[in-house]
């Protein structure tokens, strides 16, 4: 008796769990998770290379093309 209502418990838990994973693989979520981790990707790589180049922009300066091609913009004002 007490065997029939843990397999009952393990089907009805299967049951859900099966429901469950057919929501989260409809291709509508997936496209919607897929934009989202994009776009998280996108803007942590910006705010990462923004602080690389901030931390490395005194030995950028000491390159001798990009100083004057930094000085030429400058001077366009």
């Amino acid at each position: 008796m007490d065997m029939e209502k843990q397999e009952d418990k393990i089907i009805e838990q299967l049951e859900t769990l099966n429901e469950k994973m057919a929501e989260q693989n409809t291709v509508k979520r997936i496209f919607v998770t897929g934009v989202i981790y994009g776009v998280g990707f996108f803007i942590g790589s910006a705010i990462i290379a923004t602080i690389a180049f901030g931390v490395l922009s005194p030995w950028f300066g000491k390159i001798e093309w990009v100083r004057d091609n930094f000085e030429r913009g400058a001077s366009i004002r």
